[in-house]
């Protein structure tokens, strides 16, 4: 093996074992970190295309864990905008160049980061944003979804501010992610995306996959949040950036 097939496989492997720990009860903020990881040795829109079945095919089991927890109001908000941004996706994406997604994940990485921490420094009331904001974010999500699996942010900051519980937090996006990754077969199948070399990739690392699936379970809740996701939100910030920098 060469050393640019190891860097490939290095990166991927990395890639592939934090789609599990997210799925494993970790949170969506190490499905960010994989599809920005993903993104560094691929072209976002083939490591989008590598990472969907390692995630619809570990959607089932977070759907599981979090089954009891789930704000089935906020999805019925959400998920109309999600098939109107993918749909526009779709027929946009040939127009989209690789260093405006690279862009887009950049910057999404960034706010996701800061979202996280302004939510953390100031305590916010409960409130509910008004459906058609949320139908917005929800158009966002599923474009940005759709480009490189991103679409935690928008959906953050429509759930945010209901103040919900951890677990229900959790088991609305394990929901919502879900739904939109099997909506996104379609499109990406009719654009080709799925070719002989993304789909060999993809079943070499299912293992590592489920490697973070048994991880993620052994170690949710055994360490604080406040570690955990500060060393995890780092990581997107510094991935992000690096992102930005290279695409200018």
């Amino acid at each position: 093996m060469n050393s640019q097939n190891f860097e490939l496989y290095f990166i991927l492997s990395i890639s592939s074992f934090f789609v599990g720990l997210s799925r494993g009860g970790l949170g969506g903020g190490f499905g960010l970190a994989a599809a920005v990881i993903a993104a560094q040795i691929l072209e976002p829109i083939r490591a989008a295309a590598f990472l969907l079945p390692l995630l619809i095919i570990s959607d089932p089991l977070s759907v599981w864990i979090y089954r009891k927890n789930i704000h089935w109001e906020s999805l019925r908000v959400l998920l109309p905008g999600v098939i109107v941004g993918i749909t526009l996706t779709y027929f946009l994406i040939n127009f989209i160049s690789n260093t405006a997604v690279s862009l887009t994940v950049g910057f999404l990485a960034i706010i996701l980061v800061l979202d996280s921490f302004f939510n953390k420094l100031i305590k916010r009331p409960k409130k509910i944003i008004h459906p058609l904001l949320g139908a917005f974010l929800g158009v966002v999500g599923g474009f940005s979804s759709f480009i490189i699996h991103s679409g935690l942010p928008p959906i953050a900051m429509y759930l945010f501010p209901l103040s919900l519980s951890r677990q229900t937090f959790m088991g609305t996006v394990a929901v919502f992610f879900g739904i939109t990754n099997i909506i996104k077969l379609i499109p990406y199948f009719i654009l080709g995306l799925f070719d002989k070399e993304i789909l060999r990739l993809t079943i070499c690392f299912i293992p590592i996959t489920f490697f973070g699936i048994f991880i993620g379970k052994l170690i949710n809740n055994k360490i604080s949040d406040k570690i955990f996701f500060s060393i995890i939100y780092i990581t997107i910030l510094i991935l992000g950036m690096r992102l930005i920098w290279l695409s200018i």
